[in-house]
Parts: structure tokens; sequence; C-alpha cells
């Protein structure tokens, strides 16, 4: 089969053949539909923080159709249609019931969605509705990132929020956001890049970084933000986030960054303010995920600005590095000319 595979930072990706997978006890293998391009693929292969060893096969937001099935699999059907965790534990551990699979310490690995087949673990394929597109399916996991820190945060209907950051994390907060009927959303942004995207997916205040922008954000939502959601995972937008939330706000930090950052303890302390970290998703978010998608998916699809052959990743994936691209989502078709 043709996949996608990291060989050096600097150097585009490889589309090369290699085997195909094979199914191993409970577990299956689909024909990828979609992939997603995340921006953990990006800062996984820039040379900035960790990254990827040479010949390691990328993707993990993938939606597809199941081809076959190993030994012990009960659930899963040839010609089901799923989305699947990209990582799942064991389901024995303390870790495992957070329900956070990644934070167990025997996760298996389930990426290299980026190819014409992927393997995946039956406990973490999400059966998609008959009504829901593959396209569609391969959002279920960026979506489910957005939706626990929404859940996280729980925010009440007339609360004010800053959303800092309008890549796909900071859109797929915007989704939930609106599914909870918040009412008060700003989304600050450092270009206006996004401006466009943003507003197809529902935005009506969209503010850009400046001096003012503090007087702006307040303006617009009538008060400083109850809750600020940090989704750009840049070095400084935790200390923003504190200076800009109101006294005794909350901040949940999502945003992906990989490198050393800094910020006064202190300022955060004298504001009485609640900043905690949102680590991907649970089962039950993808689950969820799936549901709102299928029910809101003209929203959710706006996100997409772009979807190529496997052919044509390479090139596409560094545009996206650059920040020449479409600025949404990024999607993955393996069979696209074939």
């Amino acid at each position: 089969m043709k996949a996608a595979l990291f060989k050096a930072v600097g150097e585009p990706l490889s589309i090369e053949d290699i085997p195909d997978p094979e199914p191993g006890e409970g577990e299956a293998v689909i024909r990828v539909a979609r992939c997603g391009v995340c921006g953990t693929d990006l800062h996984s292969t820039s040379g900035h923080g960790y990254t990827l060893p040479a010949g390691a096969q990328l993707g993990h937001e993938y939606a597809g159709e199941v081809v076959a099935v190993g030994r012990g699999v009960e659930r899963l059907r040839v010609g089901d249609r799923v989305a699947a965790l990209p990582v799942v534990g064991c389901g024995e551990c303390e870790a495992c019931r957070t329900g956070i699979d990644v934070l167990c310490s025997r996760w298996t690995g389930f990426g290299g969605g980026l190819a014409d087949y992927a393997r995946i673990s039956e406990r973490g394929a999400t059966i998609l509705p008959r009504t829901m597109s593959l396209a569609d399916g391969a959002l279920v996991e960026p979506f489910a990132v957005g939706r626990r820190a929404v859940r996280l945060a729980a925010p009440k209907a007339d609360d004010r929020v800053l959303i800092i950051g309008p890549g796909p994390i900071g859109l797929a907060v915007l989704f939930w956001l609106h599914r909870a009927g918040v009412r008060s959303v700003v989304l600050l942004a450092s270009s206006d890049r996004r401006r466009a995207l943003a507003e197809a997916m529902g935005a009506e205040r969209f503010i850009l970084e400046s001096d003012p922008a503090p007087q702006d954000i307040a303006a617009a939502l009538g008060g400083k933000p109850d809750i600020v959601f940090e989704c750009a995972g840049v070095p400084g937008t935790i200390a923003r986030a504190i200076a800009l939330v109101r006294p005794q706000g909350r901040i949940v930090s999502l945003g992906f960054c990989m490198v050393p950052d800094q910020f006064v303890p202190g300022m955060a302390l004298m504001k009485d303010v609640n900043l905690r970290f949102s680590l991907i998703y649970t089962r039950e978010d993808y689950a969820e995920c799936a549901a709102a998608l299928d029910a809101d998916g003209d929203r959710a699809r706006a996100m997409v600005t772009e979807t190529v052959a496997l052919a044509d990743a390479p090139a596409a994936f560094e545009r996206l590095r650059a920040g020449t691209g479409g600025g949404g989502k990024l999607l993955i078709d393996p069979w696209l000319g074939r």
C-alpha cells in the first residue's frame, strides 16, 4: 500500500510502498477514506521539541471502512464505517479509568492514517451513524478535543467566553460552545487569515491582537471574559490568557506548545484564577462527536479548507507548515485520482 512517511526534519514527507497492515487480536484494518493533518503532525516533524523517529508513519485523524478483522473481534464487521482512537490503553489500570487512554503507561498506538489502509483497535472504534459521511468521520478526532475542553469549562449560556487562536482546535471549541448555547464568544487572532473561516463556523466577533485588544474584547463581551480557552499553543499565550480573564475566571489550555514558555504565577494568584490543561478526549467525547457531527455537519464541515490526494500530501503538508495553506483543516483522501 501507499503511505506517507516522515524521513527527516527539513524534508517533505515521502510517499512510499509498504506492506499492508494485518489485524492482530482485537484489531481490525480499515480502508482509509479521509485523514486529517493535525498541528501535532507539524510540531513533531519540525525539529522543535519532540521529533518523530525517521520512518514514522503519520496520521491520527482518520475514518474508513472495515475491510478485515482479527481474532476475538466481536463488535466490528467488515463493511462497518468507523472513526477510531489513535491511542488505546490497556483498559485495566488506574490511568485508563480516567478515560484518557494516552495516560496509560501501556498504551498502544494505532496511527498511520496517511495511508491506503490503517490498523485500529476494536476497543477504540466508534461506529459512525449511517447518515454520516466518511469525510465528516475524519473530523471526529479534532472535534473531540474541543468537546472535552468545553465540557471541563462547563460554560453557562450567559458566560462571556474568549477563544485565543482560531485554528482548527479553537474552531472546534467554538462549535461546542454554540452547541452549549453560549451567546457571547469572541475569537482573538494574530492575523486576519482565518476570519472568513471563523465566520463560516458561526463566529460573530473576531478581534485582532493589539494593544487595545483587551478593551475591544471587554466591549464586545460586555465585560472581561469569564472563561478563556487557550488554543494557540505558542509561548506567551497562557500569560495573555491570565491577563485577559476576569478575577476568579477560568482558563482552559489545550494549545499544544512543545517549547519552554513562561508566565508569572503571582499574576494568576492575585486574580485567583482557575488554570487547567485539557489532554485530548475520552471515548465518550469521541462517541458524542460522531452524533453531533451527524446532526450539525454543515457547520463542522466549514472547517475543511483543502482535500488532496495522498500523492499531493507532502506539498500540502509543507504549505500548512508555512502558513500558506487554507488555514483550516487539511484532509487527505488516499484514493483520490486512483
